[in-house]
C-alpha cells in the first residue's frame, strides 16, 4: 500500500467512525452529575442530575482526528507532492489542530448548556414533585420533579418525618446534602395548591 493509499484510508475510516458515532450517540453522551449550589446560605447543597463534560478523547474528536490526519496526509502527498516524512508531519499537524478545534468548541457548548440548566437551590425550593418511591416513617424516598426544563430526581424524606405514598404531589421545601425535604402539597399552609396529595 503506498502513504497516499494509507492517507485514503484513515480518511475513509474516520469518517465512517464518525457517522457510526453519531448515530449510537458515542460522541455526545454527556457525564450527568451537576451540583445544587448556594452562596451565601446556610444550605448545605448536594448533587443533582444535570452538569455535562465533553472529554478529548471522546469518539468524535478521535473520528475528527483519524479524518483529518488522512485529509492532511492526501493534500500533501498528492497536492503538494512532498515526501514521506513531511507528509506524516503534516497529516499529524492537521489532525490534532482540526481535532483540537473540535474539541474546543463543542467543550465551550457543553459548558454553556450546563451553565443555562444547572439547578440551584432557590430554584428548587417551592416546586411541586411528584414521590416515585414511597417515603416511609422517617425514612428516605424518591422524588421526580421538573426544574429549568429538565426533569430531575433525587432522594427525599418527609419534613415532619410522616410516610408519603406513591404519586402523592409534594412541595419541596429546603434542601440539606443530597436530601430534599418535602411535604404533601394538601398540607401547604398558605393553600396556594389546592391539588390532593
Amino acid at each position: 500500500m503506498t502513504l497516499s493509499g494509507f492517507f485514503l484510508l484513515c480518511l475513509i475510516a474516520g469518517l465512517i467512525y464518525a457517522v457510526i458515532s453519531l448515530i449510537m450517540s458515542g460522541g455526545f453522551s454527556p457525564d450527568v452529575d451537576s451540583d445544587i449550589s448556594v452562596d451565601g446560605s446556610d444550605i448545605d447543597a448536594g448533587h443533582v442530575s444535570g452538569e455535562i463534560t465533553f472529554s478529548p478523547i471522546s469518539p468524535t474528536v478521535i473520528a475528527t482526528f483519524i479524518t483529518a490526519f488522512g485529509a492532511g496526509g492526501i493534500v500533501a502527498t498528492e497536492g503538494l507532492k512532498w515526501g514521506p516524512f513531511p507528509a506524516v508531519a503534516l497529516a499529524c499537524g492537521s489532525g490534532l489542530a482540526i481535532a483540537g478545534l473540535v474539541y474546543g468548541v463543542l467543550n465551550a457548548v457543553y459548558k454553556r448548556t450546563q451553565g443555562s440548566s444547572e439547578a440551584h437551590v432557590e430554584d428548587v425550593i417551592g416546586i411541586i414533585a411528584q414521590v416515585l418511591t414511597p417515603i416511609s416513617n422517617d425514612g428516605v424516598g424518591e422524588i421526580a420533579y421538573v426544574c429549568r426544563g429538565a426533569r430531575l430526581t433525587g432522594p427525599a424524606r418527609s419534613v415532619d418525618g410522616r410516610e408519603i405514598g406513591k404519586n402523592t404531589s409534594v412541595e419541596i421545601v429546603r434542601v440539606t446534602g443530597s436530601t430534599l425535604y418535602v411535604r404533601p402539597v394538601a398540607d401547604n399552609p398558605t393553600g396556594d395548591n389546592d391539588q390532593e396529595g
